[in-house]
């Protein structure tokens, strides 16, 4: 009987907890934000994260392709996930967006 009892805790202990695991979210650029929000959104967080922009610096591997949405996204995921990866992370002044699908891409790994 105990043995039951286990197995049958068990079993809605790992149902009940499996609800609770969250997806890997990431923070990109919003496709309907100016280029301008982005620039200053991608020029703050460079500011909050020194030395974390050689990533996306000539040479670097998220430097292609060359834009300021591609450069922002990758630099506002980065700030999103470093400060605990919570909504309110990923605004920018609206210029910020949460997905569920990794954005990596080639050599440009987006944590």
């Amino acid at each position: 009987m105990f043995q039951r009892l286990t197995v049958i805790f068990f079993l809605s202990f790992l149902a009940t907890h499996s609800l609770h695991v969250s997806a890997k979210q990431w923070c990109v650029a919003d496709p309907s934000a100016s280029e301008a929000q982005l620039q200053a959104a991608l020029d703050w967080i460079c500011g909050k994260l020194p030395g974390s922009s050689v990533i996306i610096s000539p040479g670097g591997p998220c430097y292609e392709p060359n834009t300021v949405a591609n450069h922002a996204s990758y630099m506002m995921n980065d700030y999103y996930q470093f400060n605990g990866a919570t909504p309110d992370l990923c605004d920018f002044d609206h210029s910020g967006r949460i997905v569920d699908v990794n954005p990596s891409y080639g050599g440009c790994i987006f944590a």
